[in-house]
């Protein structure tokens, strides 16, 4: 039995058929698998804060018994952040798996286990997917990889959420405190998420 083989010409246009292929799924496949890293350390980061205030709760008391944790100025870089750490060393950081924690400037910043970390002042906590970008750039938010949560003595550690009434079509529209989900003001994008179902979807603004 003869067998005919591939031309040189046949075998190039194949591949090139293929590297077509490629390259128009791949980028889709590469943004799918970011957006999962970014749901998964998020779901996980919120999970993982409730609970150490929830337990921290059991042996210091009511929330708003705790000692202050205002150390900075939200209007200026003044601030003391090795007060901010030495807080976060009291109540937090024994019920949390950490790799590594410091001050800069007036935050405390936190290397956590799998990659991600985040800075924190005050109130405020500074999400970021990458821990790398927090050791950047301490207080910085976006709609990929630096998210805003908060935490409050009624409602304790939740995402970002100022100024929301609780309906989904706000998130998308700049409130009373100036924060939205959107490509220019992206503090409310934790919420969205945590909205959704600690999912991404197509309106998202990715």
């Amino acid at each position: 039995m003869n067998f005919k083989a591939f031309t040189l010409a046949e075998t190039l246009i194949t591949v090139g058929i293929i590297g077509i292929i490629a390259a128009l799924t791949l980028p889709s496949l590469i943004e799918k698998h970011q957006k999962k890293i970014t749901v998964t350390r998020l779901k996980a980061f919120n999970s993982i804060m409730a609970q150490a205030f929830q337990t921290a709760k059991l042996e210091y008391g009511d929330w708003e018994n705790w000692d202050n944790s205002n150390f900075g100025e939200s209007s200026s870089d003044k601030g003391d952040g090795k007060q901010q750490l030495l807080w976060l060393e009291k109540y937090l950081l024994p019920n949390i798996k950490h790799i590594d924690a410091y001050s800069k400037g007036k935050y405390a910043i936190v290397a956590l286990p799998n990659g991600s970390g985040f800075s924190n002042y005050n109130s405020l906590y500074f999400f970021c997917v990458k821990y790398s970008d927090c050791q950047k750039e301490a207080e910085e938010y976006d709609t990929r990889s630096r998210f805003i949560f908060q935490f409050s003595t009624t409602h304790g550690f939740t995402p970002y959420d100022c100024g929301w009434t609780g309906t989904r079509e706000e998130l998308f529209t700049t409130n009373s405190c100036r924060h939205s989900c959107t490509k220019t003001s992206s503090g409310m994008c934790a919420k969205l998420i945590q909205y959704d179902g600690w999912e991404i979807r197509d309106d998202y603004p990715w």
